[in-house]
């Protein structure tokens, strides 16, 4: 059996989450060195500048920082499950990075994008790299044999 397809969708899984884990680490640089109103320019991309409100204090910060916090993690997650379960086109790795990548992305398009407050510019590398890694990860896990057939997902010592 050819694992390929699912190969490529976990490096495009990857990919997605090293570019959460990179977005993250630079939004909390940002935040640390610029300030709020400079964090929630870069997110709100296609924001005029006068309609991005001067910020500050530990709140704003702390919330801001803990939405980096959040990218931050679940590119951990998302990376962690392409390397260890879906190369091996497993399908409960198929199962968990199409349910967190998925509400992620989704979130994105309601919340940013379709309102028009990020650019598709900034936005749209993660679709580019969501999409394939789901297209290829769903050939890889619906072209697998049947349950008996399958190497369990961790061998015995």
């Amino acid at each position: 059996m050819k694992t390929y397809p699912s190969k490529i969708g976990a490096i495009f899984y990857s990919l997605w989450a090293l570019l959460h884990i990179v977005g993250a680490a630079a939004l909390l640089q940002q935040l640390a060195g610029e300030g709020a109103t400079a964090f929630l320019a870069t997110v709100g991309s296609a924001t005029p500048a006068a309609e991005i409100p001067a910020v500050s204090g530990r709140v704003i910060h702390s919330v801001l920082a803990y939405y980096a916090w959040h990218l931050l993690w679940v590119g951990l997650l998302v990376l962690v499950v392409a390397i260890w379960l879906n190369w091996r086109n497993s399908r409960a790795g198929y199962w968990l990075n199409l349910a967190v990548t998925g509400a992620i992305e989704f979130g994105l398009i309601v919340t940013l994008l379709l309102p028009g407050t990020m650019a598709l510019t900034d936005g749209g590398l993660g679709l580019a790299l969501w999409l394939p890694a789901v297209i290829f990860s769903t050939i890889g896990v619906f072209n697998l044999p049947a349950l008996a057939e399958r190497r369990p997902l961790i061998a015995d010592s």
